[in-house]
């Protein structure tokens, strides 16, 4: 063998190489197997201290996805399994303990739960869904409080959870229905949040470049996962607006504000929009309620202030 030869398979571990070709297929337990035999071994007689890295984090990935799968068909048992074979080799992965609280709580042991979902958060403190799936958990356990404070804390951190079936479960759970309100607030935990924000970024870059269209369409396949959303609706408005759909504009600024009546971006851009269409008397009623919440706002001190000149120029 030359030199260039044996400095290219330096380091080469067939067990690794096979493993990551069963990976990249989606056959995990096939890619364990060779995962564990490229530990035994090292490529041509020595270890490579990159390809053993590699092999312990596509071990932990393999695992995680044979714990998703279990957990799709419902054995949680298995699932638990596999993510905890999974955090022996990554302990802080916040969402390897969020999916072992899911499979945990399945199994029927909620305070097991609660343990990962701690260790989640304490990985990564702000991680909404931990807080959410913990407020579940709390409220499930009846512990009200704990609860509602959990999810509080996950709307805070992540408005996109602030679905119908949140609001739904509120009303139940002042109601005193905790059954129908736990229900409820089930459902927002498949809230597909990332999906929504995918949606605003990409609608806000399209708005950004002056493609409208695209940006009310963005806009729209967020708010069909979430309708509640403020934000969303201040930016489908400001598209509105730059399009020259005053109307429409109007509409989603004032559902902005029936979701957030404190949204003061929303109140200023329906202020503006209101001035546009010729409404003077509600628009300088926003503006100086706009002041009122926020004294420094230069926009509506502006637009006040151009009133008044209009007025004395009358």
């Amino acid at each position: 063998m030359s030199l260039l030869e044996r400095m290219l398979n330096k380091g080469r571990n067939e067990h690794y190489e096979r493993g990551i070709r069963f990976f990249d297929t989606g056959l995990y337990e096939e890619a364990l197997a060779s995962f564990e035999c490229a530990k035994s071994s090292g490529g041509n007689g020595r270890k490579d201290p990159m390809t053993e890295k590699l092999t312990a984090f596509y071990t932990a990935e393999s695992h995680a996805h044979l714990g998703h799968s279990a957990m799709k068909r419902g054995l949680w048992e298995k699932a638990a399994d596999r993510f905890r074979d999974a955090l022996t080799i990554h302990p802080h992965y916040a969402d390897l303990h969020f999916h072992l609280a899911r499979a945990l709580r399945s199994c029927g042991v909620p305070e097991e739960a609660l343990l990962e979902i701690e260790a989640a958060l304490n990985v990564n403190p702000r991680y909404a869904k931990a807080y959410l799936y913990g407020g579940l958990i709390r409220y499930e356990m009846g512990e009200r409080n704990a609860g509602i404070k959990g999810l509080q804390t996950a709307l805070e951190l992540e408005p996109g959870f602030c679905t119908d079936a949140f609001l739904r479960g509120v009303e139940y759970d002042r109601d005193g229905d905790t059954l129908a309100a736990l229900q409820s607030f089930e459902q927002v935990a498949y809230t597909e949040v990332d999906d929504i924000q995918f949606h605003f970024r990409l609608g806000s870059d399209y708005r950004r470049r002056g493609l409208l269209d695209d940006a009310i369409s963005e806009y729209g396949k967020a708010l069909q996962l979430n309708p509640n959303f403020a934000d969303i609706r201040n930016h489908l408005g400001m598209a509105y607006r730059q399009k020259g759909m005053s109307q429409e504009a109007l509409g989603e600024f004032r559902m902005a504000l029936n979701i957030n009546p404190n949204f003061v971006g929303a109140m200023i851009n329906l202020a503006l929009t209101l001035r546009d269409t010729g409404d003077i008397a509600e628009s300088k009623a926003l503006f100086s309620e706009v002041l009122i919440r926020s004294p420094e706002n230069l926009i509506a001190r502006e637009a006040l202030g151009d009133y008044e000149l209009a007025v004395k120029a009358a």
